[in-house]
């Protein structure tokens, strides 16, 4: 009788702390109703967490059925106080502009952030919203690690960012690292108080890459805290190397290059700059190779220890053709991006 009403008090408990959980609004800006998204979206739907709704928010082609062949799936995902669509009402709107209609349209106490390219572990919101308890705390954000399921180049891809040389400072953004107060952070894995969103205005960004930075950097200002946890994790296919690697790391460097003249605060720090003083270093010391058989012999032994350096950086959590792949996106990733950078620094102005 005793254990029958011990489990019957505990059972009430669980309950109880349950009803207590805050409702949270996922909020999904849908680029492309891709394969890959549909099947990710399942475990969006299965999420362990009593009182959640997921907003998917896409541009007016997306979701109409003449221009989009995948619609009757997309439409199927609907279900009335789980899953909603929001239309844009346009052709064309960047993550922010979809996030912000998102979160007008938000009922609960959290929004929690996630792409179209990426999934959640089944705990991840109960994982997050603990910390919310802290009236302090804004935001909570966590690792976007790299799917085992992703192919050969996009396992590289994801090397690079999981390779302490390619990510440096930033490298708990891919990797499970210590927990840490962050002031910048991408919203691939963010979730942030609904009240606190409205109150800095949301992302309020056409940015298609970096919004995020002026999200956060309005949090910190208004005296919040954003933080970095380790079990909150999603899953982030990557783009395959090396040329829709590039792509993405020329807009993310052509961004935080502008970034550092317009939000200083947050992107004005030596971290960023160094891909474009490498890239600086190599332009000069190519020209003096041209004169100087001992520069030149430098140059040489420099990329080669260059390459053998990054291909240390991965190889130890990868296999060899990953590592390899993986070594030569990290050269090419400091190049290109550190190029981007310095364009960046040169544009008055940056509308998307």
């Amino acid at each position: 009788m005793t254990n029958i009403s011990s489990h019957n008090e505990e059972a009430g408990t669980l309950e109880s702390k349950q009803n207590m959980l805050p409702k949270i609004s996922v909020i999904l800006a849908l680029h492309t109703c891709s394969a890959r998204f549909l099947r990710d979206f399942s475990n969006i739907r299965n999420l362990e967490y009593p009182d959640f709704e997921i907003l998917i928010v896409a541009d007016a082609p997306t979701l109409s059925e003449a221009t989009n062949p995948q619609f009757i799936e997309l439409k199927r995902l609907e279900k009335p106080g789980l899953v909603s669509m929001l239309s844009t009402g346009r052709q064309l709107t960047g993550p922010g502009e979809k996030r912000d209609i998102g979160i007008q349209k938000a009922s609960g106490e959290i929004c929690a952030f996630i792409d179209d390219d990426a999934y959640p572990r089944p705990d991840w919101l109960r994982s997050a919203v603990g910390f919310f308890d802290n009236a302090q705390v804004a935001a909570v954000g966590g690792p976007g690690i790299t799917p085992p399921e992703d192919n050969l180049f996009e396992q590289a891809g994801g090397a690079v960012y999981a390779s302490p040389l390619g990510s440096g400072q930033t490298l708990y953004r891919f990797l499970q690292r210590k927990p840490r107060e962050v002031e910048d952070f991408p919203a691939f894995n963010l979730l942030v108080r609904t009240k606190i969103l409205k109150q800095v205005g949301g992302f309020s960004s056409p940015y298609y890459g970096g919004e995020d930075t002026k999200l956060c950097l309005e949090i910190i200002k208004s005296g919040k805290k954003i933080l970095y946890r380790p079990e909150v994790v999603v899953f982030h296919h990557r783009r395959p190397l090396f040329l829709s690697h590039l792509r993405q790391i020329a807009n993310v460097g052509l961004h935080r290059g502008y970034f550092a003249k317009m939000y200083p605060e947050t992107s004005r720090r030596l971290f960023y700059f160094m891909p474009s003083i490498v890239v600086t270093v190599l332009f000069f010391g190519i020209i003096l190779s041209a004169f100087s058989n001992v520069m030149k012999a430098v140059v040489l032994f420099s990329i080669l220890g260059y390459f053998g350096f990054a291909f240390v950086s991965i190889m130890p959590a990868s296999r060899l053709d990953v590592a390899f792949l993986g070594a030569l996106g990290i050269m090419a990733t400091h190049l290109v991006y550190g190029c981007a950078f310095i364009r960046g620094l040169t544009l008055r102005r940056l509308d998307k």
